[in-house]
């Protein structure tokens, strides 16, 4: 959770505390005074004069009405602590909110530092550089230059099949959301641990899948793998872009039921586009998916 969030959430509690804060008070000044005598509980009120009144508990309806009084007394006290606490916190974030002061470490270094750092997969940065650089997942049958497929070049560079997946891609790139294009994927393969994969400095990255291929004819290629940077779960994300075409839908059902019977869950694991020739993909589905699954 980086300081932006952080700050909203701060900002949502605070608003809980106002509702507490704007309980209406009681005017007529008594307050509950509560005793044990003799292992029983006593209930006395004091009245603006001082006066100490014992109730019975025969009254119970008094009881009551001073009980709550009594709790909703505490109730703001604690409720006006906290906000305090919380519009100090706020103030200290919001000198710098777009910027954390852990994952800007790596952005800080001199560029000759820069090009000799291992980044620290400590970080939700360095987690996402690492996830991007180099993923045990990413065997691409493409280097997605240019051709009669991939005509429509995105903000990032690449090039990819349709207008649609340039406003996917181009809305994940501006929001700062990892992605890789048209990985190559076999749901049924397994990770064989007897073929570890490494990045460049040693580390154990993932694991080799046995009879994977990224050229097989049965090996799928989900339109974007993305990453929340921080709960470093990474989705597939399928753009339908023809779903008013019997025969795209017959093959695109056949791709999801290997996939799902695979055990990958639609809203889990899988992230769902969709759009025909009558109704087009609107960017703010895109902001729904971004907002809840990948920030």
């Amino acid at each position: 959770m980086n300081k932006l969030e952080i700050i909203k959430v701060l900002k949502e509690t605070a608003c809980h505390l106002d509702a507490i804060l704007d309980l209406p008070s009681q005017k007529d000044g008594r307050t509950l005074n509560f005793k044990m005598l003799k292992g029983r509980p006593a209930f006395f009120y004091r009245e603006k004069g001082g006066k100490q009144v014992y109730v019975r508990l025969s009254d119970e309806k008094q009881i009551r009405e001073l009980s709550s009084r009594y709790y909703e007394r505490k109730l703001k006290t604690a409720a006006l602590k906290e906000k305090r606490q919380i519009e100090g916190c706020i103030m200290i974030l919001e000198k710098k909110p777009e910027t954390s002061d852990v994952d800007g470490v790596a952005d800080r270094l001199p560029k000759a530092v820069k090009d000799n750092a291992g980044f620290s997969e400590l970080t939700d940065e360095g987690y996402a550089r690492k996830w991007q650089e180099g993923n045990s997942i990413v065997k691409k049958m493409r280097t997605h230059g240019k051709d009669d497929y991939h005509r429509f070049k995105t903000m990032r560079g690449d090039y990819v099949g349709s207008k649609s997946e340039v406003i996917i891609a181009d809305r994940l790139f501006m929001s700062g959301i990892p992605y890789h294009y048209e990985v190559a994927f076999t749901p049924e393969a397994t990770p064989d641990r007897e073929r570890p994969v490494f990045d460049e400095s040693g580390m154990v990255v993932g694991f080799e899948a046995s009879g994977f291929s990224p050229e097989a004819m049965d090996t799928l290629h989900p339109d974007f793998y993305v990453l929340n940077k921080r709960t470093r779960k990474a989705y597939f994300w399928e753009h339908l872009g023809k779903m008013d075409d019997p025969e795209y839908c017959r093959k695109n059902f056949n791709r999801f039921m290997r996939i799902l019977d695979a055990g990958y869950v639609i809203g889990e694991d899988l992230l769902v586009t969709h759009e025909d020739s009558r109704n087009p993909l609107m960017t703010e589905s895109i902001e729904r998916i971004i907002e809840k699954y990948l920030k």
